[in-house]
């Protein structure tokens, strides 16, 4: 079930690249950093800032070394508040 995650001031959704695919209508989920396509059941994160769904190995990547800047904070809560709800979560 796709959720929040605690991400620092990010917002991100942990969900399944299944849940991803039902949301926007799509056969196939391909991470948005190294390409790769994923199962239906394998786990990644949406990344609002970025409008990107990584695998989780690129997310873990990601985050380790992700900057936020005050800048981007009304894009990522637009996308977040657009794909939230779509994927089963509350917007804030």
């Amino acid at each position: 079930m796709a959720k929040q995650i605690e991400a620092g001031k990010f917002l991100v959704i942990e969900c399944t690249a299944g849940e991803l695919m039902d949301a926007v209508g799509s056969d196939i989920c391909i991470c948005d950093w190294c390409d790769r396509p994923c199962l239906p059941s394998d786990k990644g994160c949406y990344i609002a800032v970025l409008n990107h769904w990584y695998c989780k190995k690129c997310y873990e990547e990601w985050v380790a070394r992700a900057e936020w800047y005050p800048e981007d904070a009304d894009v990522e809560r637009r996308n977040f508040n657009f794909y939230a709800p779509r994927l089963g979560v509350k917007c804030q």
